[in-house]
């Protein structure tokens, strides 16, 4: 094994969503100090529910969480991983991801939690199977006889997040359609509005709605105004992804293991399954 320049990748996010992260998870295989047997994952910044600085002090989230699950399966040569915090802009397996007091420098070989359609990157790197994607939907009231986004015509939109908003405004047909648009800032109050006949339908992300207790209780149109796809990104050099993806796959299937822990996973840190975009399927041998 090359020693000191040892590429090391990581994505998810946020998961990857994703983000990179400072600082390092508190998991047995977590890394007391940097080696060339350490996998190095990246992430530019804290994103929750991926990763994230916990009441401990120290990283966790659903990336965090994953990685642990799954880093025996997938990692190869390494005997333990830190994530690592980049700047914007940070190529895997060139750039240097840390360097010790020594002068040495290594390079992360994995992003995390990370959107697949920012930049290049979709086709900068080899990429683990989808972990989570994240719809920008049309929410109505059952009794509304709103059923297609064609019924949307002349009426009033509540929008949250900014990512609904985005989606929206690229979806000029729609958008053009509505008589009004105000935005919310969170969906209690967007809800709030659309119970009290002020909106007529709410825009919202899943990462939002999710977190709605109440959701069960509006119609969600069929169709999405956009799809966003959060994967872990590999260097092709060093791509440990489909390693990765078995790995996922063990704790995901009962064919592999004793339960799904993949999706109570899931559930914890989104609030809902409907999320969970992992749909790998190993090439028979």
């Amino acid at each position: 094994m090359k020693k000191l320049s040892r590429i090391i990748s990581v994505l998810l996010a946020a998961l990857m969503i994703g983000g990179l992260f400072a600082g390092c998870s508190s998991q047995s295989d977590e890394a007391d100090t940097i080696t060339d047997e350490t996998l190095l994952i990246a992430y530019t910044e804290e994103l929750e529910p991926f990763l994230y600085t916990g009441e401990d002090g120290k990283l966790t989230g659903f990336d965090a969480e994953l990685v642990a699950a799954t880093f025996d399966s997938f990692k190869g040569d390494f005997t333990n991983y830190e994530f690592v915090k980049v700047e914007d802009g940070f190529r895997l397996g060139e750039d240097a991801a840390y360097t010790d007091e020594e002068g040495n420098s290594y390079h992360a070989l994995i992003y995390c939690a990370v959107r697949k359609d920012v930049g290049t990157i979709n086709e900068d790197y080899a990429w683990s199977d989808d972990i989570i994607q994240n719809d920008v939907v049309a929410v109505v009231s059952p009794s509304s006889g709103i059923k297609s986004y064609n019924d949307l015509a002349g009426k009033r939109a509540g929008i949250v997040s900014q990512t609904a908003a985005t989606a929206l405004s690229e979806n000029g047909a729609v958008m053009n359609s509505l008589a009004s648009s105000a935005g919310y800032a969170t969906a209690d109050e967007a809800f709030a509005a659309l119970d009290a006949g002020a909106i007529d339908v709410v825009i919202i992300d899943d990462f939002s709605l999710c977190k709605f207790e109440n959701r069960a209780s509006y119609t969600v149109l069929n169709g999405a105004l956009d799809t966003i796809e959060y994967g872990f990104a590999f260097t092709r050099s060093n791509d440990l992804s489909g390693s990765f993806n078995e790995a996922v796959l063990e704790i995901s299937s009962t064919e592999y293991s004793d339960e799904d822990t993949l999706t109570p996973l899931v559930e914890k840190y989104f609030g809902s399954a409907d999320v969970l975009a992992f749909d790998f399927e190993p090439t028979e041998q």
